[in-house]
Formats: structure tokens, sequence, C-alpha cells
């Protein structure tokens, strides 16, 4: 099962960076050779459209990355077993003697 969670996490990446790659293709040539016919033109409702789906999917990749953060110190508190400890376990942290 975690080899099929593994290919669809890969696969959805694919998808998502397809979708930013055309998107940002799309704005590019349409911003160069575009000529605005007005307040109703299509082509420009088009390049406001596909500029807020990249600022949504930055505004995604930002919570993504706060998620894993928040998740990784939650594992590192787990780690701690309820203490609050910041730094790496060290023999003297431990309080562990060390006789020659």
């Amino acid at each position: 099962m975690t080899n099929r969670k593994r290919m669809g996490a890969l696969l959805l990446c694919i998808g998502l960076v397809l979708v930013l790659l055309v998107s940002s293709v799309y704005i590019v040539r349409e911003a160069q050779h575009h000529h605005c016919t007005g307040l109703d033109c299509d082509v420009c409702q088009c390049i406001e459209a596909t500029g807020r789906l990249l600022r949504g999917f930055s505004a995604l990749a930002l919570l993504l990355v706060l998620l894993r953060a928040v998740r990784a110190l939650i594992a590192r508190f787990r780690r701690c077993e309820g203490r609050v400890c910041l730094a790496k376990a060290t023999p003297v942290a431990l309080k562990i003697r060390l006789n020659n």
C-alpha cells in the first residue's frame, strides 16, 4: 500500500508542476503578444485567472511547508517524552556519568 501512496504522491507532484509550468508559459506568451480589446477582454480575464491560480499554489506550498515544520516539532516533542528539549541528547544532558 505504501508504494501506491508514493506513486499517487509522485503523480500529484508531477501534475502540479505541469500546471504551474503551462500556466507560467501561457502568461508570458500572452503578455508579449496580446492586444487588449477593452474591459471585457477574454484573454485578460484568463491571464488574471491564471495569476490567481499561481498565487493559490504558492499559498498552498507555504501551507504545506508550515504543516511539515509543525509535524516535525510534534515528532521531536514526542521523542523527548513530553519534556521540551530543543538540543540533541548528549551524555551531559542525559546526566550520564562517564568513568574511565
